[in-house]
């Protein structure tokens, strides 16, 4: 039987706790399912819970004046987000939601902070991904300012695939269909498959269902960095 998207991903990268952590998360915390399209928290909402996911995808996104949704982030399996939760009596900046079914470890942060003194790994971590988080995000503004929708796609491919550790190496396929690297961008399912025939004719990928294989990284780094010089 194919496996889901969802155990594709968690198998790409291994989680950012240790097995303690994550029980430890589990007795603090909840373990929660959430269905494809569900809402997880409105801009506006309490900000009191950090989230952990355990499976699956979350898509970050804002409302413009319009009524348009302008995605900024798609967080997948082994990162957490909601860390405005640790301003005390912040309000959410913004919308949160489900993209594949998701399960997630749901933790109030007046239960998880005081844990910080007894186990200084786990605050690490948190710590850790919090920046993960800050950096991922900017790194995606800086492709809707300067990249266009090539540039986007070869850098998403990269940084997906990009060694967990290091030392590590790097991976040799992304998960993805294309209607997922779609979601992931804000971007058409013609658009990306457009693009990816592209660099399929160039030999720097190769495309087939389920999946994106990287032919050569070196190619793809290059040609993002000729369009940030631009």
């Amino acid at each position: 039987m194919p496996k889901t998207l969802a155990e594709r991903e968690a198998s790409m990268k291994p989680n950012g706790f240790t097995s303690s952590e994550l029980f430890l998360l589990e007795t603090i915390g909840n373990t929660i399912t959430v269905p494809p399209g569900h809402p997880i928290y409105l801009a506006g909402d309490p900000a009191d819970r950090l989230y952990y996911i355990r499976s699956g995808r979350v898509r970050v996104f804002e409302n413009t004046s319009s009524g348009r949704e302008f995605t900024l982030d798609v967080i997948k399996a082994g990162h957490t987000f909601g860390e405005s939760a640790f301003v005390e009596y912040n309000v959410r900046p913004v919308n949160v939601q489900a993209v594949t079914e998701t399960v997630m470890i749901s933790c109030r942060t007046a239960d998880l902070v005081p844990y910080f003194q007894k186990e200084p790994s786990l605050a690490l971590h948190i710590l850790q991904m919090c920046s993960e988080s800050m950096d991922r995000l900017a790194r995606r503004m800086h492709e809707q300012c300067f990249l266009d929708r090539y540039g986007k796609v070869a850098n998403y491919l990269l940084d997906m695939t990009a060694a967990p550790a290091p030392g590590a190496k790097a991976l040799m396929s992304l998960p993805y269909t294309h209607s997922d690297l779609a979601e992931s961008l804000n971007l058409s399912r013609s658009t990306v498959s457009s693009v990816l025939r592209s660099f399929e004719e160039k030999g720097w990928v190769k495309s087939c269902y389920g999946s994106v294989s990287i032919l050569d990284r070196k190619a793809l780094s290059s040609f993002i960095k000729q369009q940030k010089n631009l």
